[in-house]
């Protein structure tokens, strides 16, 4: 159950927890998600003919490949909705990495409201505090949904957003590292509250890739995820940093996907 904004809890719920573990339940009927207009009619049929996509519970959905196999423990990604990626987007991007390789889910209502100022950063009010325990609770509670009905590799959960969902993402990244196996962040500022909440100790080695569009008119989202890789290298995290190659202000494509999928399975393999 979700906190109320005016109840702060000492702690978020624990991710790895699970109250059981009931195999007898099954995903409802699946659906399909709308068609990501950033692919190709071939990709998009490609990406979802193996995938089943199904919900989770009222704010989230998810993933299951069509091949799924319940005797293996899949690596999970958690998507964080927003403005310009929300859940149909996130599962096709989920989907669009590999159709085989992951359980996906995607989260919605994680964002934070910005002040009425031109700054990218979060501040520290108790307000924002309450909201970070709300935003976690929630991962939380989405995460332990899927896991009471298919098989979740807990060392190997990715969280991952886009634009200010990234922002989150990295906030939440650096505030639980020892939640997640890895953050996948595109575009998006690095919160300034994410230096007092950081686990350092937790932080060190930790996976962190950071996409950045390639266009020309983009220069400005590039050079915020360049600061954050600095401040995420500061704080020793392993950090990977890719610029679009394909020269467009899209921040999400196939094409980065594709590179993501392979951060993964190496770092998996690296692990092993």
């Amino acid at each position: 159950m979700m906190h109320s904004r005016n109840q702060l809890p000492s702690q978020p719920y624990n991710l790895h927890d699970s109250s059981r573990r009931d195999t007898e339940l099954s995903p409802t009927a699946p659906w399909t998600a709308a068609a990501d207009s950033q692919n190709t009619e071939s990709q998009r049929t490609e990406s979802q003919s193996d995938v089943q996509f199904w919900q989770v519970n009222d704010f989230s959905a998810g993933t299951i490949p069509e091949s799924y196999e319940p005797r293996y423990a899949y690596p999970l990604v958690v998507w964080l909705t927003g403005k310009d990626c929300g859940i149909d987007d996130s599962l096709n991007h989920i989907a669009a990495m590999s159709p085989q390789n992951y359980l996906g889910l995607a989260v919605d209502e994680c964002l934070f409201e910005r002040p009425d100022s031109d700054q990218h950063d979060f501040d520290m009010p108790v307000e924002f505090l309450k909201r970070l325990v709300d935003v976690e609770n929630r991962v939380v509670n989405a995460v332990r949904s899927v896991r009471q009905v298919l098989n979740v590799h807990t060392e190997r959960i990715f969280l991952a957003g886009a634009g200010d969902a990234a922002s989150v993402a990295l906030l939440l990244a650096m505030h639980q590292p020892e939640w997640f196996g890895g953050c996948i962040a595109f575009g998006g500022a690095f919160p300034s509250a994410a230096k007092l909440l950081a686990n350092k100790d937790e932080l060190a080695g930790k996976r962190f890739y950071l996409g950045a569009p390639g266009g020309r008119s983009a220069w400005q989202t590039t050079g915020s995820v360049r600061n954050s890789a600095r401040q995420l290298v500061a704080a020793g995290a392993d950090v990977s940093v890719s610029v679009n190659a394909s020269e467009t202000d899209s921040l999400v494509n196939r094409q980065a996907l594709r590179e993501v999928d392979q951060w993964i399975i190496s770092g998996i393999l690296a692990d092993a």
